[in-house]
């Protein structure tokens, strides 16, 4: 009998949903998005679920772990599909998911330790693009990754400038995650997307033309409200 990991066990006892929840839940975020783009987390989806939202027409996906990534990306090597990796990047992992194939993203460059692992791993990237997202810590949680502080976030991006950017690695913008923990979810999501903003308009003179990663299942539609570009979204699509 074969083995399972704890995740595998947990995804297969996840419901699996059919291709018109799927599709009904797509056509609902995507008649809120204006401009922005939805990416499809596939955290606790499998194979099936993947392949039922791209026959609804969903190209962009993310995924939380570079192991999961490897393999999801092996079995749903669609020709437009656009995997953006939105998890924690370990820098022993850079080499590995720099050679996922369609890989068109990263959203969590969270420190300068990070960004000289890609300037060292550059070479192993063999596709035409990568935008790169810097994760910004909004809410100041220790448990969370992220530039806490603007001197370091502009050293990272910097140090980026000199000597990782160029016409394949592109400087595309800033990623936040809101308040993990807390009874004022609405009021502490807005401050978390406020600073952003305020953050993105401060840099932006010096670094050109910024983006914004920002907001998940229950707070993508206050995201949407301060300007975000990309939105991440999983259970409001795969569990129905």
């Amino acid at each position: 009998m074969q083995n399972l990991t704890s995740r595998e066990k947990k995804t297969q006892k996840l419901k699996m949903v059919s291709k018109e929840s799927i599709n009904k839940s797509l056509h609902t975020i995507r008649n809120k998005l204006g401009d922005a783009c939805l990416i499809a987390v596939t955290k606790y989806s499998n194979f099936e679920e993947i392949k039922l939202a791209y026959q609804c027409g969903q190209k962009d996906f993310g995924e939380n772990k570079v192991q999961d990534l490897i393999s999801k990306s092996e079995k749903c090597n669609y020709p437009d599909i656009k995997w953006h990796f939105i998890g924690h990047l370990q820098s022993n992992k850079v080499k590995q998911l720099l050679g996922v194939p369609h890989l068109v993203a990263i959203h969590s460059i969270d420190s300068i330790k990070l960004v000289k692992e890609l300037i060292k791993r550059k070479k192993s990237f063999k596709g035409s693009s990568l935008k790169l997202f810097f994760q910004v810590n909004t809410s100041g949680e220790e448990e969370k990754s992220g530039f806490k502080s603007r001197e370091e976030l502009v050293e990272a991006l910097k140090l980026a400038q000199q000597q990782l950017l160029d016409k394949t690695f592109l400087f595309a913008g800033l990623m936040t995650i809101g308040r993990i923990r807390t009874e004022h979810f609405e009021e502490d999501a807005k401050n978390c997307f406020e600073k952003m903003v305020d953050l993105k308009n401060d840099i932006s003179t010096e670094f050109g033309k910024i983006k914004l990663s920002m907001g998940m299942s229950q707070d993508y539609e206050l995201a949407l409200k301060y300007g975000s570009d990309y939105i991440r979204v999983g259970s409001k699509i795969f569990k129905g």
